[in-house]
Formats: structure tokens, sequence, C-alpha cells
């Protein structure tokens, strides 16, 4: 009876050694082969042919034993360019999906083109030598397709771009910057420096009363503020349109339709 104790302790580290064994597992060469036959086959389904490196493979058992695959995915592009996307997916014990969606978010990729880049570092330059009253930190093109509608339109050029032979991408690569202007499907932000002092929106909507937008081009537009310095991350976003080289407010658009009303 005496000895029942020391029994047990000695059982103890058996049992995290057998737990350990069976709640993961060395990966093998096979089972990144399979990794990648599984990547592409869900890549592939959506008009994606390009390269797949699998970066980082894991098992767990769990309550439900599970891959977790990280894997680069890349093309070689119209304009001279390899474009990469990283995700991170997982998949059951059998390899069948165990997520909404195991694909890396391929749709806004035109943001990568040599084209859009320029423009927003020429646009950065512009919007930063202005004096609007508030420190710009940098300037960034967003996708912005969303509601459903918007998507749909996005899809519908993808769609174009593949009868046209403008493959990259599945079709949603080669796409103009004013296309994206015209349909919406981008929003131009502003980034201010979180070291600001913006209390409300109204300090935001100064800056854009200050900005002079005649060397900007038509479309969607917001101020963002995101104050770090006391560890609220609180954010804050004015948005406005440019319209033919004016700066166009919302609320203004909105008294319009009333008074027409």
């Amino acid at each position: 009876m005496k000895n029942k104790p020391y029994s047990f302790l000695f059982l103890v580290p058996i049992l995290f050694l057998t737990m350990f064994l069976t709640s993961c597992k060395i990966m093998t060469s096979s089972d990144y082969k399979k990794a990648k036959e599984v990547v592409s086959g869900e890549l592939t389904h959506v008009g994606l042919y390009g390269k797949v490196t699998i970066t980082n493979l894991s098992w767990t058992a769990l309550e439900f034993p599970t891959y977790h695959v990280s894997y680069a995915y890349s093309e070689k592009t119209y304009d001279d360019q390899t474009v990469r996307l990283e995700h991170d997916a997982t998949f059951h014990d059998d390899w069948s999906s165990s997520s909404i969606t195991n694909l890396p978010d391929y749709k806004k990729v035109f943001l990568e083109q040599k084209s859009i880049k320029n423009i927003e570092e020429k646009l950065e330059k512009e919007i930063k030598k202005q004096s609007l009253g508030l420190p710009i930190e940098f300037f960034i093109v967003l996708s912005n397709f969303y509601p459903e509608e918007k998507e749909e339109n996005l899809d519908s050029i993808a769609k174009q771009n593949l009868k046209e032979g403008k493959k990259d991408f599945a079709g949603y690569y080669q796409i103009p910057f004013q296309t994206l202007i015209d349909q919406e499907l981008v929003r131009m932000t502003i980034f201010v420096d979180d070291s600001a002092s913006v209390t409300t929106d109204q300090d935001l909507k100064k800056a854009v009363k200050k900005l002079d937008a005649s060397k900007l081009p038509d479309g969607a537009y917001s101020f963002y503020y995101s104050n770090r310095k006391d560890d609220s991350d609180d954010t804050l976003r004015y948005s406005f349109k440019v319209k033919d080289g004016q700066v166009v407010f919302y609320e203004d658009q909105q008294d319009g339709l009333e008074d027409q009303n």
C-alpha cells in the first residue's frame, strides 16, 4: 500500500508522453507531397495554375485531427513581376477541407500591379507635400469590392479578361486603374500618423477641407487615424469623394438629394 503513491508518480510522465505522441506526428516528404497536391487542387478549381510551395506543415489531434498547411502561391505576371500570395489552410485528417476557404485573397491581387504601385507612390508624394494640419504617415490604394454587387462586377471583369487572354491570377490581376475607379472597386486611403492630435472625425474633415485635389484621380477616399498612444486602439475614418479635381463631401450630396425631394 505504501508504494502506490510512488507508482502513480511513475505513471504520470508515461501518461504525458503517450498524450504527446498521440497528439502530433512528424511530417514526412510524402505528407508534404500530399499537401501540395491537395492545395493545388483547390487552387486550380478557381483557375489558379501557378506555383505552389508548402512552407510549413503540421498535424494535431485534439478533438478533430487536423492538418495545418502554410503555403505560398505565385505567378509570373504580364508586367514582369513574380507576385506571391501566402495563406494558412486547414484540412481534416482525410484531407477534406475543414474551413470556408483555403484560398489566398487572390481577387484583390490587381493592387500588386506595377502601375498601381507607381500611382500610390506619386499620390503619396503629392499629398504629403500639402499643408493639411495633420502629419500623413502613408497613402495606399485598397480594394473596395463589397457589397456583393461590386464583387459581381469584379468577377465579370475577370471573366472578360480571360476571354481576352489576360489570364494572370484567373483574370483578376490585369485590371487598369481607371477601370477600378469607374467601377468603384478601390478606395484611396490616407493614413494619418498616430502621433497626431485627433479626437473626432471632424478633425479629419478639417484636413479634407484643406486638401488640394486638383492632381488627384476621381474616386472614393478616406482619411484614417488609429490611436495607438494610450493602448486604446481607437480608430477614426472620414470618407469623401474626388470628382473633377474637387473634393465632394458625402453629406453635401445627401443634402442635395433631400433638397430635390
